[in-house]
């Protein structure tokens, strides 16, 4: 286990802790696992949420229901009624595809808008992760961090989703969005920069069976 990634991941942590504490997008998978525990270790304020898609595996499904500390989450509309990737596919006429990723929107990214949110996201899942992802994410593209950004020479990137990305080299970045978390959805990648072997050693050192 990389004793220093790990320290690391715990300071960002509690550098970026809100007063109403953390959201926490927890899926049930490895990379959620170990983001819960770091939560713990960091000692910071956290509500772990796992949004139910319908299409989880029962596996999955059933390791998250047998955690006392992670609250399940439906996604309704409207109406009331309960909404399920079948009943997307049926309301969209199309199935969800690597470019109509609607059922992300709808069943799992839905979750802590207005809340700092902690996810698992790494650079080493994809190369689209590793060129718009960074510790720090603000979505909204708000003007005044923006602006902050510029007067105090912090550098950033808009990202598709009208965002931008900080990172925290610096105590100014985290002075920035600690400013601004409570008008947008702000997300926190603790383990960015770690390797499916950082994980796995991680969880395997702190005896965490995760499910995937």
């Amino acid at each position: 286990m990389d004793s220093a990634k790990e320290q690391k991941a715990i300071e960002r942590l509690k550098a970026f802790e809100p007063a109403d504490g953390y959201y926490l997008a927890y899926s049930g998978g490895k990379d959620s696992d170990c983001i819960k525990v770091l939560a713990q270790l960091a000692g910071v304020k956290f509500e772990a949420v796992h949004n139910l898609t319908t299409i989880d595996a029962p596996e999955t499904v059933r390791y998250v229901q047998s955690l006392p500390d992670v609250r399940i989450d439906k996604a309704y509309d409207k109406n009331g009624n309960h909404i399920t990737m079948w009943n997307l596919i049926v309301k969209k006429l199309m199935p969800p595809t690597r470019i109509a990723r609607y059922c992300c929107s709808e069943l799992k990214e839905r979750g802590g808008v207005g809340r700092v949110v902690v996810t698992g996201v790494r650079w080493s899942e994809s190369q689209r992760r590793k060129e718009t992802a960074d510790v720090i994410k603000i979505i909204g593209k708000p003007k005044t961090t923006m602006k902050t950004a510029d007067e105090i020479g912090i550098e950033y990137q808009q990202t598709y989703q009208d965002g931008i990305i900080l990172n925290d080299d610096n105590d100014k970045s985290r002075r920035l969005v600690e400013h601004c978390y409570r008008t947008t959805k702000t997300m926190v990648n603790p383990i960015v920069d770690w390797s499916d072997d950082d994980v796995w050693d991680f969880l395997h050192y702190y005896g965490c069976k995760s499910a995937v």
